[in-house]
């Protein structure tokens, strides 16, 4: 449960962080334009036919329309669930096993991993990765070393409340599913429990509810963040970009078409 003004002062401090990393990773980009490769979902194709097409490509559409349904649930449920016609919010074992779904999905997917990845890299002033790769096992090490402590370093709001929300073992519990209500209703066991790796006995649903709107907005948030900054590009600009990849090398030229909302790009 949640009340409405701690809805509220929450929602406000994630968008002020969010605003502060995109801020961070404009500011940091290692070369010229390399945000703008990211806003642009730039990369570098290594199946395609080379003597047909050209392996550097942008606005990778496809990406964003095979996971819009999960954001388009994730609103919805946000909406429906956090209306606050009431005061609080209201708890449940049906809407907790629901978010824990959510929850898992939202940690698991290597689209939302890779896009918290290529932001990490560009306030760590590293060189636009074109070929991004998320592992399939061992996320946890995966997110922590490339993602979460790379916030730490410099010091953005966004470390303390991802420390605060991404825990493995939350994960772990609902996708192998070792995790039930206790019998007065109250608490989420976790049976994967084992120290020191997985510390969590148990969460109030209280507690749950932080952890799992801390998630939620996090993602949220970072979509409209991402698509006003495209949308704040200026109309009709040219963006000169470097393009490297195992070896290769181009200079290139990216703009956005407002009306089409696409991006154009072309090599020099």
């Amino acid at each position: 449960m949640i009340r409405k003004n701690e809805f509220t002062k929450l929602r406000l401090e994630i968008k002020s962080a969010i605003d502060e990393l995109f801020e961070t990773a404009k500011k940091n980009e290692k070369n010229k334009n390399d945000y703008i490769l990211f806003l642009a979902k730039s990369f570098y194709d290594t199946e395609i036919d080379k003597t047909k097409f050209s392996p550097w490509q942008i606005d990778r559409a496809l990406d964003e329309l095979v996971d819009r349904h999960r954001v388009d649930f994730l609103i919805e449920y946000l909406n429906n669930q956090y209306n606050f016609q009431t005061e609080n919010s209201a708890d449940s074992k049906f809407t907790l096993s629901i978010e824990l779904m959510i929850y898992t999905h939202l940690w698991e997917s290597k689209h939302n991993l890779g896009n918290l990845t290529k932001i990490a890299n560009l306030c760590d002033s590293k060189p636009y990765d074109w070929n991004i790769q998320i592992p399939s096992d061992s996320k946890y090490k995966f997110v922590k070393n490339n993602i979460r402590e790379v916030f730490g370093k410099h010091q953005l709001k966004i470390y303390s409340i991802f420390k605060d929300c991404y825990k493995s073992q939350l994960r772990n519990a609902f996708a192998h599913s070792l995790y039930h209500f206790s019998l007065n209703g109250n608490n989420i066991v976790l049976e994967n429990h084992k120290e020191p790796e997985q510390p969590l006995k148990q969460l109030t649903f209280d507690e749950w509810t932080l952890i799992f709107l801390k998630s939620a907005l996090i993602q949220n948030l970072y979509h409209n963040k991402f698509s006003s900054e495209i949308e704040a590009l200026k109309k009709g600009k040219e963006y000169e970009v470097q393009m490297e990849f195992n070896g290769e090398k181009e200079i290139g030229f990216i703009s956005y078409d407002h009306n089409m909302k696409r991006f154009n790009g072309r090599i020099k």
